[in-house]
Parts: C-alpha cells; sequence; structure tokens
C-alpha cells in the first residue's frame, strides 16, 4: 500500500516544483502574466496536496473505522435475526485473512452468498433427477398408456425454475466478482496516482479529477453502500438448505430391467416431500440470494454513480473544460 502513498507523494512535490519554477522565471523575465498563472498553478497544486492527503487517511484511517464499523453493524444484523455471532466467529465466517478493507469485505460476504447459492443446486439437482428419470416413464398395455410420468412435472418444473435463476445469478455473481477484482488490483497502485498526475497538469485538470471520483467511488464508496444496504435492509444472508432430506435412489443403472419402474415408484411415494423440500429452498435461501446478490448491488451501484456524478465538480472537474483541456492537449 505504501508505494501508491510515496507515489501520490512524489507527484505532488513534482507539482510544486514546477509551479515554484515558473514563478522564479516569470520573476527574472518580469512576466506578471505568467507569474500571475504560476500562482494560479501553486494553488492547485496546494489543492491536489490536500487531495492526496485526504486520500490517504480515507484509504488507510478511514477505511478501519468503516471496516470496524460495518463489522460491528453485521454482527448487530445477524443479533436481530436470532444469530449471535462472536468477533471471533464472525472472522471465521467471513475471513479477510488480513486484508481489513471494505472491498474484501464485500467480496468475501458475496462470495459466501454464491457458494450457498452452489449448494442449494446441487441439492436441487440431486434430489430432482430421479423426477426427470421418472417424468419419462412411460408403460404400455395393449397398445394404451396406462401409466406415465406427467404427473411429476411439479417437481421437475420447480427444480427447472431453481437452476434457471441460479445460473442468471451466478452469471451477476460473476460480473460483480471480477469488478471489485479489479477495482481492488488496480485502483489505488495505477488509477490512483494517474489521477493526481492528470489533475496537476492544466489540459488534463478536469479528467483527473473524473479520475480520482471514480477511484473513490468504486474502491471506497460502492462496498461501503453495498454493506450499508445490506444491514439496513436487515437481511443478513443465511443459507436456506432444507435440514432433511429424502434418501434418494440409485439412478445410475437405468438400462437394467425393472430399474425404471423401481424410480418411477420412488418418484410417486415421495413426491410431496421433495415438493416441500424444493419450497424450502425457494422460501429460505434463494430469495435471500437474490436479495444479496441482484437487488442489493444494484442499489449499491446506484449510489455509487450517484457519488462520482456530485463529486466530480468537488474534485474540479468539469466536462465542458475537460474536452477543451484535450482539444488543446492535442
Amino acid at each position: 500500500m505504501m508505494d501508491w502513498v510515496l507515489l501520490s507523494i512524489v507527484i505532488v512535490l513534482l507539482s510544486f516544483s514546477l509551479s515554484a519554477i515558473m514563478i522564479a522565471l516569470s520573476r527574472v523575465f518580469s512576466n506578471k502574466g505568467l507569474e500571475q498563472w504560476a500562482k494560479g498553478e501553486m494553488v492547485f497544486a496546494v489543492s491536489t496536496f490536500l487531495l492526496a492527503v485526504f486520500f490517504i487517511a480515507l484509504f488507510t484511517a478511514g477505511n478501519e473505522i468503516a471496516f470496524s464499523a460495518m463489522k460491528a453493524m453485521m454482527i448487530e444484523n445477524y443479533a436481530q435475526q436470532g444469530i449471535t455471532l462472536t468477533p471471533d466467529q464472525f472472522d471465521l465466517m467471513f475471513p479477510v485473512h488480513g486484508d481489513r478493507t471494505l472491498i474484501r469485505l464485500s467480496e468475501v460476504y458475496m462470495g459466501s452468498t454464491y457458494s450457498c447459492l452452489r449448494e442449494m443446486a446441487q441439492v436441487t439437482y440431486a434430489i430432482s433427477a430421479p423426477f426427470f428419470f421418472g417424468e419419462s416413464f412411460t408403460k404400455d398395455f395393449f397398445m394404451a398408456d396406462v401409466l406415465s410420468g406427467w404427473g411429476l412435472k411439479p417437481v421437475t418444473q420447480t427444480a427447472t425454475n431453481i437452476m434457471n435463476y441460479a445460473v442468471f445469478i451466478s452469471l451477476l455473481f460473476r460480473v460483480f466478482q471480477q469488478m471489485l477484482e479489479f477495482v481492488a488490483a488496480t485502483a489505488l497502485p495505477i488509477f490512483l496516482p494517474v489521477g493526481i498526475v492528470l489533475r496537476a497538469f492544466p489540459p488534463t485538470r478536469g479528467s483527473g479529477a473524473y479520475v480520482l471520483a471514480f477511484v473513490m467511488g468504486f474502491y471506497f464508496v460502492f462496498p461501503l453502500a453495498y454493506l450499508m444496504v445490506v444491514n439496513l435492509s436487515l437481511n443478513p444472508f443465511v443459507c436456506g438448505i432444507p435440514d432433511t432430506l429424502p434418501n434418494m435412489p440409485n439412478s445410475c443403472s437405468m438400462s437394467e430391467p425393472g430399474r425404471a419402474e423401481e424410480i418411477f415408484l420412488w418418484d410417486t411415494a415421495h413426491i410431496t416431500e421433495v415438493l416441500d423440500a424444493l419450497d424450502k429452498i425457494v422460501e429460505r435461501g434463494l430469495n435471500g440470494v437474490l436479495i444479496n446478490l441482484c437487488s442489493l448491488p444494484f442499489l449499491a451501484m446506484v449510489i455509487t454513480m450517484s457519488f462520482i456524478l456530485s463529486s466530480t465538480n468537488l474534485f474540479g472537474a468539469n466536462l465542458p473544460e475537460v474536452g477543451r483541456g484535450f482539444v488543446k492537449l492535442i
């Protein structure tokens, strides 16, 4: 982490030095216009220095304070739902492995939710597999279907819907996961120094402010907003796998004589039990996954983009200025 701090300080000092050199040259050549411009750049160098100090404090001490606050809020949120977690149990449930940042805590929380989604999908597949076999079962007698598996459709259709939702949510999780991984790997070591460099020079000052706003938005505001809405919604994720499941028959030997009929008879005898298990998966687990991996991240994204839009002017960005600056640079 100290690499980006040192780089930011070097960039600010360079901006100061260039401004001081311009002031000295303007006085040597008695150029009042150049001196006024150089003094204006010195003011921007001071503001860039203050911004760098602010970002260093925010991403070090501020991040530690926010992490501790979010951890306490999550423990209290689980306690309100009847789940008591000590700080040590919380660390075992959401291991950040020394990386005490909001973005890491958000990744671990999403990852635990996704792990439960995978478990729910595996259970759904396991208890519904015999029913997909049984659904195709037919038994002809005197050229008429006297027995078929059409009555197993409620189980197979429910299982299909759960699996479709699981695939869709998994794709969304991968999008947010890759976004967070990219931000965690590039925000501080790459984009923050680039933003400070761009803001230090007049032609690119506006675009540098936009880069700084995006860094603060996606590295700090997005995970903070996500963890905040998780806690304020009073919807901590708890994995909803049913406590008891029926003992499924071995469906690997379907080709053996009488095996298909045996599985079909098991299906018809356990259809209510399996439907109850699938309903519990939807009610206890899938709804929570949809909220925690779909609704709340998008709500956090809205908050983040609103912050970026409102903070760019605070950091010195102006869209017309950005355009004019690039034209001058070209």
